[in-house]
This record gives C-alpha cells, sequence and structure tokens, in this order.
C-alpha cells in the first residue's frame, strides 16, 4: 500500500511539472504565433507600435457618452489623429495607464477603488479593459488618483473598432461619477489580420 501510494505521489508530481511547463509555452490569445510582450516589441515594426491619448476635440466616431471619451493614435512625429483601427489590421491593448480625477459633487471616500475604463468597440460585442487602484487619503483629498494596467497576452480587437475611455469609483454599494483625467495613455501595437 505504502508502495503504491509512494508512485502515485511521484506521479502526480510528474503531472503538475508537465502542466506548469505546457502552460508556460502557451500563446498570447488572439496573436497566433506570439508568445509574450517583450517579444513582440523586438518583432514588431515601429509603424504598429500604438500610443493612444486621451482626444478632447469633439469628434466622437464610434465613441457614444456611454462608452466614454474617444482616443488620439500619437505618431512617431509627434503629430495626432483620430484613431480607429485600420482595415487589415488587429489592434492589441498591453498596456492602460493614467489619471482619474473626482468630479463636482461627487467625493471619493477612503478605501474605495478608482477604475479606469478603456472599452474596445466590437462588431460583435465591445471588450473593457480596467486598470483599478485603490484610493488612498492623498487620492481623495487631491481627487486624482492613477491607475496602471499591464496585460502580459493583450486583448485584441479588429478593424473598425476604436478605443473609448471611461472612469468610476467603485464603493461598497454602487459606482460614484469620475472623470477621465487629461493624462491617459493606452499602449499596444498592430498585427495583421
Amino acid at each position: 500500500m505504502k508502495r503504491l501510494a509512494s508512485s502515485l505521489l511521484v506521479s502526480t508530481g510528474l503531472l503538475v511539472l508537465l502542466l506548469a511547463m505546457s502552460a508556460s509555452n502557451t500563446q498570447a490569445g488572439g496573436a497566433p504565433g506570439m508568445s509574450s510582450t517583450a517579444q513582440l516589441s523586438a518583432t514588431t515594426a515601429t509603424e504598429d507600435h500604438v500610443v493612444l491619448e486621451r482626444r478632447l476635440t469633439s469628434t466622437r466616431g464610434p465613441c457614444t457618452p456611454e462608452l466614454g471619451v474617444p482616443t488620439n493614435r500619437v505618431l512617431p512625429d509627434g503629430t495626432r489623429e483620430f484613431f480607429v483601427v485600420p482595415a487589415g489590421k488587429a489592434f492589441v491593448l498591453t498596456d492602460l495607464e493614467g489619471e482619474i480625477t473626482e468630479k463636482l459633487g461627487a467625493t471619493w471616500s477612503v478605501g474605495t477603488i478608482g477604475i479606469l475604463n478603456a472599452t474596445l468597440t466590437g462588431a460583435v460585442a465591445n471588450q473593457n479593459v480596467r486598470a483599478r487602484a485603490p484610493l488612498n487619503a492623498d487620492a481623495v483629498s487631491a481627487g486624482i488618483a492613477t491607475v496602471k494596467l499591464h496585460l502580459e497576452s493583450g486583448a485584441v480587437v479588429d478593424s473598425g473598432a476604436a478605443v473609448c475611455l471611461s472612469a468610476v469609483v467603485l464603493e461598497s454599494n454602487g459606482f460614484r461619477a469620475a472623470s477621465v483625467g487629461t493624462d491617459v495613455r493606452v499602449y499596444g501595437y498592430l498585427i495583421a489580420r
């Protein structure tokens, strides 16, 4: 009986090791043949790197007031243009960072959660990517919270999609209004579809 239990224990250990090794070699969801953001950065052409920022002008595109404010792509030469995923490409969002600010009359409390939301519009359904941070006394007194999120494999959206930004504060009994700060960045890259 002891020999059977010992063999079972060794077999279980080998199975766990095998599963762990195969999990570390899985590919990024939605980006065939890619296994990590670092590897992608090295193999993605410069023109396919994407930096988005909050759009401050009135053009909304697919971003309705319910989805949030639209984004501009910051091009390598510093110019900015309204961002929609180009035809024949898909956009992989890898990072979301920025500030959310308190709306007038919507006081925050210590211990609540600030959320910066990036909605990736889609033909079938929208995807939401959320950066979260607990609000401490400094954030509450300043009315500003900084949030960051890094995705190893990224969230993928097809051509024609836009990235819309919104913000809320999560409390124990619901949500409280917040605004998207002026210093918000979305990072990612374009892949062929």
